[in-house]
């Protein structure tokens, strides 16, 4: 199931990083020497640090004793590639940091630049890129050059690159660099090289134009997300432990599309669209997520497709269950939504498969773009031999919770033919990263339609205001929010009450009504159904409770 990989790839990083403190001190080496004819202006001066998006309650703990204080400034480098240096200061994602220097005077700045350190085996890798800029108040910024990474990210040995410009000839009292956080950035120096004072011919650089965020949530029902308000994800695919899992019967589905009463009524309509993804492994053993070690073959696809549209179960299955709750209410116009996943297509060279006769180079973007054209016919094929009267087909879902930049050097390229394809056959690619993933802040610009970022409350040992941190960055980001119970909740009233949370915050944070949600209820067939069906008042609330979050009059609730 999604979730573990994401818990366990978290919990692995993290726990390599903060064993730093217990490792002994590394010795360092001098910073390079400035240039003839100047000086480091920035050399002993104090900085601030600040993120893209509010981390305090998600990853800011886990950045103490991973950065010392003046660290960025002390005119030492690292002398070895081994992150346990302390010369290396780690900074854990956010989307990016900006270090903010305030020179104390106005100075003459002609060059910049930063170390960083790459080491994907443990989660670190070269920022994207770099930005520097000037001001003069420390509110008003000129960008004065961006420096993209001239290694590649899929690069796994150690390895330092320095990210430099030079020929400047400007004014500045402040400097900055923004860097890329996609999981550890990891840099021991950052350099400014100019003359104390203002130098004959220097001149103050243009004010850039900040970047400009929504500032508002995507709305439910926008034509971003295929009208979508509330998408309950429906697990399917393989699962070797228990095949049935992977097939979602009509009885399994019928409390999601209708709200049941404790009597057995159909009272209202429940979710109004469903999400189709799969379960993490595939029957060769690969994995229909990114996983470079795992890669899956042509059969893979193939037997997802046909789990997908199998008689009786899963996308027929809902066709049938939706079309007995509207013949129930009395709405014979009523379609339930639908979007179905996309597995995400690894680099690989083991052999894939032939498709019209013509093997697949998985190392190639053109075939990786040929599978998908050839999935999503596919796909598009089955819905209309399957003439599902009761449902609507909206959107395609991106499977990986992140962008794979580590794996795969044409992610963006990849991602935005993929959107642009999707489109073209009149339907959304939808994605809902996991918190902070790869990729998150610049959704839209991959190529992507909508969004509902993951808060992974339920998932990690997070201070419940994280939860309110996460709806702020949504917010910012124009993104929808994912609504998540975790798989031991019917067990633990701890983890009960951490979904309870999820919907508490929705009315504080507004995104009760104002935000499009998915909804992650693990499989077969899901805890929302044991809710529905359960004898234990405590348990069936829950489910009467979602109902109120979904219909807008959910008032706050906590675990009795």
């Amino acid at each position: 199931m999604k979730k573990f990989l994401t818990l366990f790839s978290f919990l692995g990083i993290f726990a390599a990083s903060l064993t730093i403190a217990a490792l002994p001190a590394f010795a360092s080496e001098p910073a390079p020497a400035p240039p003839k004819g100047m000086v480091d202006l920035i050399l002993g001066k104090s900085y601030t640090a600040i993120p893209l998006v509010p981390i305090k309650y998600s990853f800011a703990p886990m950045e103490v004793g991973l950065q010392f204080p003046g660290g960025l400034t002390d005119g030492k480098i690292a002398s070895s590639t081994d992150y346990h240096d302390h010369q290396w200061q780690q900074y854990i994602r956010g989307g990016m940091r900006s270090i903010v220097v305030d020179m104390g005077r106005v100075n003459t700045v002609h060059e910049m630049q930063e170390r960083f350190l790459q080491d994907i085996p443990h989660g670190i890798d070269f920022p994207r890129e770099v930005t520097y800029a000037l001001s003069m108040d420390g509110k008003h910024w000129a960008v004065v050059g961006t420096v993209r990474s001239a290694i590649s990210l899929t690069v796994t040995k150690p390895t330092v690159q320095t990210y430099a410009i030079s020929g400047l000839d400007y004014q500045a009292k402040y400097v900055k660099m923004t860097f890329v956080v996609d999981v550890f950035s990891v840099a021991d120096e950052f350099q400014v090289f100019g003359n104390h004072g203002v130098v004959d011919g220097a001149t103050v650089p243009k004010i850039t134009p900040p970047p400009v965020y929504p500032g508002k949530y995507c709305p439910p029902g926008s034509p971003e997300v295929g009208g979508t308000r509330n998408m309950v994800l429906i697990t399917n695919g393989y699962y070797k432990k228990d095949p049935a899992i992977a097939k979602n019967s009509v009885d399994q589905l019928l409390p999601y599309v209708g709200y049941i009463s404790t009597s057995g009524k159909i009272k209202d309509f429940m979710f109004d669209s469903f999400l189709f993804s799969a379960f993490g492994e595939a029957p060769s053993g690969g994995q229909y997520g990114a996983d470079i070690k795992k890669p899956t073959i042509l059969s893979d696809w193939q037997y997802y497709i046909d789990n997908t549209f199998m008689p009786d179960y899963n996308v027929s299955a809902l066709n049938i269950a939706t079309g007995k709750v509207k013949k129930a209410l009395g709405r014979p116009s009523y379609k339930s939504k639908v979007e179905i996943a996309i597995p995400y297509p690894t680099p690989s060279s083991n052999y894939f498969g032939a498709i019209d006769g013509k093997p697949v180079n998985m190392e190639k973007l053109s075939d990786r773009e040929r599978l998908i054209r050839w999935y999503v016919d596919q796909v598009l094929a089955k819905w209309k031999a399957g003439r599902y009267d009761n449902l609507k087909l909206v959107g395609m879902y991106w499977i990986s919770e992140k962008a794979a930049f580590t794996i795969n050097d044409s992610e963006k390229a990849l991602i935005r033919y993929v959107g642009n394809f999707v489109r073209s056959k009149g339907l959304v690619l939808d994605w809902i990263p996991f918190i902070n993933a790869e990729g998150f802040y610049e959704w839209h610009s991959l190529g992507f339609d909508g969004a509902e970022m993951q808060p992974n409350y339920s998932f990690h040992n997070y201070p419940v205001q994280e939860l309110g941190e996460a709806a702020e960055t949504c917010k910012m980001l124009g993104m929808g929010i994912e609504i998540e119970i975790h798989w031991d909740a019917l067990k633990n009233d701890a983890l009960l009450e951490k979904y309870y949370q999820y919907l508490n915050w929705g009315i504080k944070k507004g995104y009760m009504t104002g935000a499009a949600h998915s909804y992650y209820q693990n499989a077969g067939p899901g805890t929302f159904y044991q809710c529905c069906y359960n004898k234990n008042p405590k348990y069936r609330e829950v489910y009467d409770k979602t109902y109120d979050f979904i219909k807008g009059t959910y008032t706050e609730t906590n675990v009795h």
